[in-house]
């Protein structure tokens, strides 16, 4: 019997150590750092985007995909989207956006970081506690999102 590897744990070692080698979750391609902030899960198959909006919107989050690739958001930010077509492999990628525990952020995730009290802007401080909340949150709707789309594969691996 093999266990299926979870996404947190997987971005956990990625964050940790800037790379990840080993098992893989199932329906996962690749896990990758693209910018301190925003992480590439590509997936064995294209994302299924129906899938995905109902998701995200049974967790509270908006979409918005006006002309361009899904996007989802929380309170007007992006926290996650599937890749477009100038994006090495397309719509097989679910970016997410992740506040790096370093606490270096870009303009934009220190807005995002201000507007969800994860940044105190008068001393600069950052609550872990809330830094850590917000990001597993996020990662856990694409860890649903995995384990719907693909729940048959996992239920053989654990058989």
């Amino acid at each position: 019997m093999h266990r299926d590897i979870g996404l947190l744990e997987v971005i956990s070692k990625l964050f940790e150590n800037g790379e990840y080698f080993g098992p893989l979750p199932v329906g996962v391609a690749n896990v990758e750092l693209v910018t301190s902030e925003t992480v590439r899960i590509t997936f064995t198959n294209k994302v299924d985007c129906n899938l995905l909006c109902r998701i995200a919107i049974e967790e509270g989050y908006s979409i918005d995909a006006g002309g361009y690739s899904l996007r989802i958001v929380d309170k007007g930010h992006i926290i996650a989207r599937v890749g477009s077509r100038s994006d090495p492999g397309a719509d097989f990628n679910i970016f997410i956006y992740l506040f790096p525990a370093s606490g270096v952020m870009s303009l934009y995730m220190r807005s995002v970081a201000i507007s969800h009290k994860i940044l105190d802007p008068q001393t600069n401080k950052v609550s872990v506690e809330r830094l850590l909340g917000y990001n597993q949150k996020i990662v856990r709707l694409v860890e649903k999102y995995r384990k719907s789309r693909y729940q048959n594969l996992i239920e053989k691996l654990e058989v």
